[in-house]
């Protein structure tokens, strides 16, 4: 069943109670002023016949004075009139109204209680009159009653029309409510769909502009985080690409090389020693093992880069230094300054942390020239770890997180917002330093053992 309909069928249905409740009101007043009425012509009909009585033993004509009393009551609605004998047959009758009664229904609920009474007629020698008469008066509350059904019907027929007119503007207006409301339910079918784009009009009254307003809030919000989930995706395959590129330009400008030396130096340490010089063959010997050794410490860095394994083995501290290590090894001219207790992490908050120091490494590398680079931890609380790096360089270009290449800090902000945490960069004026600093919930598993404090 619709909202619409429903809402009309409870309106119709406190519309019929309070009817019913009218109706039952009415009725009871009804039967106190018939009751009253009533009441009121049995009165007059009895003062009349008395008067008439008082005359009676003096005149001439008392059967005419008689039958002219009881006429007099022709078509009365309160009270009908009879002349009756000591059998109780009835001489004269006043005639009724001649109104026909009211539903049986309306007649109970209106139906009033009203005994007959009966009048003794004066004896009247002489005038024609039987002894022993008597004058009935019965009330007719029939004819009351009609008349207030008539009343009433045409108060229901009025009533009638305006409830017809007033159903239909009931459901003109409800149905132009909840228009809104179907509109919005329309827009979130598009949402399921995949449609964020969909928006409402900010219309009607103030808790559906609310809920309108929250309906648009949400598909912006949706809309905005479908786009970032695209670029993200867009800088993870470019990531990709990147890192394998420079996998490959490390492998064909040191392994590559390096392997055709080996190459090289293995057939010609087999041409002497078939020429019997051993101390050459001995020199180029040596010259392969360093190549290994060389292209050895080649793939370990390669393989620290992919994956730290000093980060599980060694925990977060140890995996910063050997980061630090493989950067001051590039970069001689930067200093590096750390603050890093050794502290037992959770696998998730240490391998995110990582994560964050290590890109904000590569972007001070490739979008600054820092002289100074300032790497922190610290627990602001128990159960949270703040990480920040601070580098003094003037960057290239002001970072921004939908163009910045590889993750970036789009792909920083993503990393720590799925962890719980938040992320927050920009330059410290008061500093004068270029400030990436995260906060992380996280697990510590034991008490620091040191303050890991080092200047490189």
């Amino acid at each position: 069943m619709s909202l619409r309909l429903r809402v009309i069928l409870l309106i119709t249905l406190v519309l019929a109670s309070s009817l019913t409740l009218c109706a039952l009101l009415v009725g009871y007043q009804v039967r106190q002023e018939l009751a009253a009425e009533l009441r009121a012509a049995m009165a007059g009909a009895r003062q009349t016949a008395s008067g008439t009585f008082e005359d009676l033993p003096r005149s001439d004509h008392s059967l005419r004075d008689l039958r002219q009393l009881v006429h007099a009551f022709d078509g009365n609605r309160h009270v009908r009139m009879a002349v009756v004998d000591r059998q109780g047959q009835a001489l004269l009758t006043s005639r009724p109204s001649g109104e026909a009664p009211p539903p049986a229904w309306f007649g109970r609920l209106v139906e009033v209680e009203a005994a007959a009474v009966v009048l003794p007629i004066p004896d009247a020698p002489g005038q024609g009159l039987a002894p022993g008469l008597r004058l009935v008066l019965t009330p007719t509350p029939q004819s009351d009653a009609r008349s207030a059904w008539n009343e009433a019907f045409t108060m229901l027929k009025v009533i009638a029309g305006v409830a017809l007119i007033g159903g239909v503007l009931i459901w003109l207006a409800v149905g132009a409510g909840l228009r809104p409301l179907v509109l919005l339910g329309e827009q979130f079918a598009k949402v399921g769909q995949g449609d964020y784009a969909a928006a409402v009009p900010e219309a009607g009254p103030p808790e559906l502009r609310l809920l309108q307003r929250g309906f648009n809030a949400m598909t912006g919000q949706l809309a905005a985080t479908m786009r970032r989930n695209r670029q993200l995706g867009d800088q993870i395959v470019r990531l990709q690409e990147e890192e394998r590129a420079e996998i490959a330009r490390d492998l064909h400008d040191e392994i590559g090389p390096r392997l055709f030396a080996v190459g090289l130096d293995a057939a010609l340490l087999a041409q002497l020693c078939e020429a019997g010089k051993p101390a050459e063959a001995i020199r180029h010997a040596q010259e392969i093992q360093q190549a290994v050794v060389h292209m050895q410490g080649q793939v370990r860095d390669l393989l620290g880069w992919l994956r730290p394994a000093r980060l599980t083995e060694f925990g977060l501290a140890a995996a910063i230094k050997d980061l630090v290590a493989f950067w001051a090894g590039r970069r001689g001219d930067i200093a590096f300054a750390l603050d890093l207790p050794e502290t037992a992490l959770d696998e998730s908050t240490a391998e995110v942390a990582y994560r964050v120091v290590q890109e904000a490494l590569s972007n001070a590398m490739r979008h600054a020239r820092p002289a100074r680079i300032a790497i922190t931890l610290t627990h602001e609380a128990p159960d949270r770890l703040t990480v920040r790096i601070e580098n003094d360089g003037v960057p290239q270009a002001a970072p921004d997180a939908s163009r910045s290449g590889g993750l970036g800090l789009l792909g920083m902000r993503e990393r720590v917002e799925a962890h719980g945490g938040q992320l927050a960069y920009g330059r410290e004026a008061a500093a004068a330093v270029w400030l990436v600093r995260a906060q992380l919930p996280c697990q510590i598993h034991a008490v620091p053992a040191a303050n890991g404090q080092e200047q490189a």
